[in-house]
């Protein structure tokens, strides 16, 4: 690939949550999570041009919801406020962007994202033909805060069914938690490890749940007794335990 871009690249990963930087192979915004509270109702977005181009940007916001499989859910808010919404930036140019809220905190935690967008440029530059230009979106989590912070999560609704553990993760308080990892081991009579697995987490918002299945090995499963999940977020830590009956592991 030539130093043009042209694909659609959304940058939605965890990624965005486990650094204090995030770079696009154009610009780069610093900070990668803003949190607005009832003391601080804006704050600061800094976005760098980091190419030899002229680049156009569009910044939108948008609620930020999930499934329980963690999936993200996006919708329409006049809640957050980014000013400038439109802008360009020279080569190697950066520019204070005002983020902020037009509504007060609540009871439980509400969940945003930012998202910045490069736009096409207004003259297309000659491409040879073996080149493709990428066009970068990158979205950036808000958090509004409400006045009383509680950070607590619960392992729920541990079940055996034909090998195969499911259980949820419940935010069981009012602020998002990230999940770092989530372990999961088989036991058998005596507490020994027949079997271990390390799932990896995300993000679980206030009042949000996701759920996990994990296949239990046949030779593992006919011999275990119980079951524990140990779940390490960067907040907090939980753990859940499941005395298994040996059915569970029929087809």
């Amino acid at each position: 690939m030539g130093k043009s871009r042209l694909l659609l690249a959304l940058l939605l990963g965890a990624s965005l949550g486990l650094s204090s930087r995030a770079d696009a192979s154009s610009f780069n915004v610093n900070p990668v999570t803003i949190s607005l509270s009832g003391r601080g109702q804006s704050a600061l977005l800094s976005l760098q041009n980091q190419s030899d181009e002229e680049i156009r940007f569009k910044i939108t916001a948008k609620e930020w919801k999930q499934s329980p499989k963690g999936e993200i859910q996006l919708q329409d808010t006049k809640d957050i406020v980014v000013y400038p919404a439109m802008l360009t930036l020279a080569p190697k140019q950066e520019r204070k962007l005002r983020v902020g809220t037009t509504v007060l905190p609540g009871a439980s935690e509400k969940s945003y994202r930012i998202f910045v967008e490069e736009m096409p440029p207004l003259k297309s530059p000659k491409l040879e033909k073996s080149e493709v230009r990428v066009l970068t979106k990158m979205g950036i989590p808000v958090f509004l805060e409400p006045a009383k912070p509680a950070v607590a999560g619960a392992v729920e609704g541990m079940a055996v069914a034909k090998g195969v553990l499911g259980f949820t993760v419940k935010n069981t308080g009012n602020v998002h938690f990230l999940v770092q990892t989530v372990q999961a081991r088989a036991l058998d009579a005596a507490g020994a490890t027949l079997f271990e697995k390390k799932l990896d987490g995300w993000y679980v918002l206030a009042g949000g749940t996701r759920v996990w299945e994990v296949e239990i090995p046949k030779d593992a499963c006919a011999k275990t007794k119980s079951l524990s999940i140990e779940v390490q977020a960067a907040e907090t830590k939980f753990n859940g335990r499941l005395d298994k009956p040996v059915a569970g592991c029929g087809p």
